[in-house]
């Protein structure tokens, strides 16, 4: 079982789906590991039928793209995330490219990201998680998403405690996006 924040867990979700992603496995630095259970939820269901109309059509979708990059398919994240044409579309789409290891496409979506609201969040939940060897991903009190395509790319070549490091952070990372996405879409 997966540790979720407790941001996260105020979202008012459908029980299956946090069952679902509290049975997953971590994210990977890559391709899957793919979590079963949450296929077979957003196979069968969307947000949008347990939570109503959204506030935020773009919003709604990135939380999709959000669910299937979880759920371990890059490819349907993918097909999603690059028709967002949002700041939180090309958060998305940079993540999937970074799990996908194009780390120079990852940072160009990142670019188009700009300065996002969540950097503030991800380096306040973060700062407890990072050591010395992730330092490099908080500066002036906000997550450079750079630094974490880098230390991934790092992790990815050397493995061991960097590696798992990472997960633990880019699990963080898709809370808080997600969360910020959900309420867009659903709670504002």
């Amino acid at each position: 079982m997966i540790s979720m924040t407790e941001d996260f867990c105020s979202l008012p979700l459908p029980q299956e789906l946090v069952d679902a992603i509290a049975a997953s496995q971590l994210p990977g630095l890559g391709d899957g590991p793919t979590n079963p259970a949450i296929v077979d939820w957003i196979s069968g269901n969307r947000l949008q039928d347990s939570q109503g109309k959204p506030h935020d059509r773009d919003a709604a979708a990135c939380c999709d793209s959000g669910l299937w990059l979880l759920a371990g398919d890059l490819d349907r994240s993918h097909s999603i995330s690059q028709d967002i044409h949002t700041a939180d579309g090309s958060f998305w789409h940079g993540i999937m490219h970074r799990r996908e290891h194009d780390f120079g496409n990852a940072k160009y979506w990142f670019r188009n990201v700009g300065t996002h609201p969540a950097f503030e969040t991800l380096a306040e939940a973060a700062t407890p998680l990072v050591t010395d060897q992730t330092a490099s991903l908080i500066a002036d009190d906000r997550w450079d998403p750079y630094a974490m395509v880098d230390l991934c790319q790092q992790a990815v070549r050397s493995g061991g405690d960097l590696q798992s490091q990472c997960q633990q952070l880019a699990w963080l990372e898709w809370q808080v996006l997600f969360a910020a996405n959900f309420r867009y879409a659903f709670m504002d």
